[in-house]
């Protein structure tokens, strides 16, 4: 009997992964002023929100999950936002400024709260564009309690930086370092950061406590490391090895005991995405042979190919029982489950054309980077049943 259950309960989970179906919500946009001004605001509303939602402009009788309100008060120089979702308002005003600039980045930080606040409170979505940024957001990332989001973007003076939100203070979070790039953004338990940067001249992993102000390099001041993952206090990296030939591999800081220990030896091969999976090791390696990207995992002291295939398997995650990652196929790289127990795969993002990276998941929630519309990424989100 219990055989028989358990059956029962993996065909349910298979056909629900096999039935995520990635759609349009519909959405309406209200304007109660003709203005020169509202129709701009408007008209890049309209645009901005066309990649994701069916926009409105008059009511069709539809069913919306979004509903948006422009007014303006003329003698107060206002623009006023209502949006409404779930039995949620919120109301978002700001003085207006005649200029093009001005109206982009209302028009962004607008759409971006109404998607976090969308995110964190509302389950009535399955999936979502968190960032409307015209330039770079990517490598989502959540804190171990969920109450921030962060991700790379280049809205500080064009590098990329650590950028975010917390959902409970209900405002934006940045580390705007001003002569650096970072990349692959963590945050720990005491809200410390994680992540690679080049502000030393060359890549490092570093730990950035925003309360102290302080920086602490992890990784060896002579070689490159890339890839941070931090998990239960530990935070593992890929590291440069050079003997006449340059290679990578994984190593583990522990935080408390301030020592590293390196856990992978095999020369000639590039390793990088480090994440933990039941006790064991997944990374994502390079095949020396024929330069492919497949997923592998250290057990017993022991590299084994995971996921392997000719689509070039990258960034891996850990899921449950699941590695969420993206591979090349049909011409876009797609975000897909691998089920490691029935080693079967299912592809999260079939529905769209675009190229997906840098899974990330929380809860039952996978965020990844979307380059749409032959442009820079945004970060979009995709709930599993």
């Amino acid at each position: 009997m219990k055989k028989i259950l358990l059956f029962l309960f993996l065909s349910i989970i298979i056909i629900n992964f096999s039935q995520i179906k990635i759609k349009k919500e519909n959405i309406l946009l209200i304007q109660n002023s003709n203005s020169w001004i509202m129709n701009e605001i408007v008209d890049e509303f309209e645009s901005k929100l066309s990649y994701s939602y069916n926009v409105y402009k008059e009511d069709k009788n539809e069913d919306y999950n979004l509903k948006i309100v422009f007014s303006e008060d003329a003698s107060k120089n206002n623009v006023r936002i209502l949006a409404s979702f779930d039995g949620t308002v919120l109301d978002l005003s700001e003085k207006i400024k005649d200029n093009e600039e001005w109206v982009k980045k209302f028009t962004i930080k607008v759409l971006e709260k109404i998607s976090f606040n969308r995110f964190f409170y509302s389950k009535q979505w399955d999936f979502l564009q968190l960032t409307y940024w015209d330039g770079v957001d990517e490598y989502p990332s959540m804190s171990p309690d969920g109450n921030k989001i962060i991700f790379i973007s280049d809205r500080y003076i064009g590098n990329r930086n650590i950028w975010g939100y917390d959902f409970m203070e209900n405002k934006y979070i940045s580390i705007p370092l001003n002569f650096s790039s970072e990349y692959f953004p963590n945050i720990t338990e005491d809200g410390s950061f994680v992540f690679q940067s080049s502000l030393y001249g060359k890549w490092d992993v570093l730990i950035y406590n925003p309360e102290l102000e302080s920086i602490k390099r992890i990784s060896d001041d002579s070689y490159n490391a890339y890839t941070p993952y931090y998990h239960k206090g530990n935070v593992y990296f890929s590291a440069e090895e050079r003997n006449g030939k340059s290679w990578t591999e994984i190593y583990k800081y522990n935080i408390i005991e301030d020592n590293i220990e390196k856990i992978t030896s095999l020369k000639d091969t590039f390793k990088f995405r480090p994440v933990v999976f039941k006790n064991k090791i997944i990374f994502q390696m390079i095949n020396p042979t024929n330069g492919q990207n497949n997923i592998y995992m250290l057990e017993k002291n022991k590299i084994i190919p995971l996921i392997f295939s000719d689509q070039n398997e990258v960034d891996p995650y850990v899921y449950k029982n699941y590695i969420v990652y993206s591979k090349l196929e049909k011409g876009y790289y797609k975000i897909s489950l691998y089920d490691v127990k029935n080693k079967k795969e299912f592809c999260l993002t079939s529905d769209i054309y675009d190229d997906a990276f840098y899974p990330y998941v929380y809860n039952n929630i996978v965020l990844f980077s979307l380059y749409y519309k032959n442009g820079e990424p945004d970060i979009f989100a995709v709930r599993l049943p």
